[in-house]
């Protein structure tokens, strides 16, 4: 029985002992748990803080960007005024420029209007005078190949002979000889020749030279035309190929027929070109019109582009 007893001692002991180790055991598992737990709750509070902090932040960017944004939409109306305000101002320069290059155009227009010689187209057979000191502004010979063979050297403006000598090259290509017969005569040339006339045929005379300080000539101007084959001949020149090209081209170049037939000054002169610029040359031709038809007015409005 002690035997038995002793046994059941030890067993109750070994029991002891292992809840006794079983205590201790869960006791320190608890701990750790508890550790780890609260240590979970600092790492998760962080977190949160950190949470917190980056809400945080967000709000200020948010707040941040609109404020941005705001302004960005500040300068986007500033930069549409600023284009607005660019424009306008564009537009008052060029219209300022528009005026400055109108008004210069009309300053060089102006000046070129005052170099040019009001005389060129004024009406002179009977109408106008001439004076004994008038002479064109400069005078150029004619090639010498365009004058009649016989006939002395001859003259035309400076600023015009261009204009004659394509014409006298136009009606070359086109077989036609034409050569001038008179050119530019002085106030003094002109009473001479009207000198001659009247000795010879009298006051018939009238009906086809001009007094001097009344001839075309004078201006520099004008040309007789004529051909090799009608020489001096004046009054058959009608009757040629020569005229009728005149007729067709001369207009091209400026050149007017000054005394047509049935004009009220001179008889028909188809010999008799003047240059009167190539604007009103060609209106001329268009409208069917002679020079000594229009008003005085109307031919001064072409004086800015007489020689162009």
């Amino acid at each position: 029985m002690k035997i038995r007893s002793d046994a059941t001692l030890y067993s109750i002991g070994a029991v002891a002992i292992i809840g006794i180790i079983s205590a201790s055991y869960l006791a320190v598992k608890l701990q750790g748990k508890d550790l780890l737990i609260e240590t979970l709750l600092q790492e998760r509070n962080a977190l949160l803080k950190e949470v917190n902090n980056s809400n945080a932040k967000l709000t200020l960017a948010s707040t941040t960007i609109e404020e941005l944004q705001t302004e960005l939409d500040d300068l986007h109306e500033d930069l549409e005024d600023l284009a607005d305000d660019y424009k306008d101002e564009k537009n008052r320069n060029e219209d300022f420029e528009d005026q400055i290059r109108a008004l210069s155009g009309t300053l060089g227009d102006l000046d070129k209007l005052a170099k040019t010689d009001k005389e060129l187209l004024a009406k002179y057979s009977k109408v106008y005078f001439l004076n004994e000191n008038y002479t064109p502004t400069k005078l150029k010979e004619i090639d010498n190949r365009y004058i009649l063979e016989g006939k002395k050297d001859q003259y035309f403006h400076a600023s015009a002979i261009e204009h004659l000598e394509d014409m006298l090259k136009a009606a070359s290509r086109d077989k036609i000889d034409l050569k001038v017969v008179s050119g530019y005569r002085s106030f003094d040339e002109q009473t001479d020749l009207k000198g001659q006339y009247t000795q010879v045929y009298g006051s018939g005379a009238n009906t086809f030279s001009a007094d001097q300080g009344y001839s075309e000539h004078q201006l520099g101007t004008t040309v007789d035309l004529s051909t090799p084959e009608v020489g001096g001949a004046y009054d058959s020149f009608a009757n040629t190929e020569a005229y009728k090209w005149l007729q067709k081209n001369a207009y091209k170049y400026g050149f007017i027929l000054s005394y047509p037939e049935g004009n009220s000054f001179y008889i028909f002169e188809p010999w008799h070109w003047r240059f009167v610029g190539t604007d009103l040359a060609r209106d001329l031709d268009r409208s069917n019109d002679s020079f000594y038809d229009l008003d005085q007015r109307e031919l001064d409005e072409y004086l800015l582009n007489f020689f162009d």
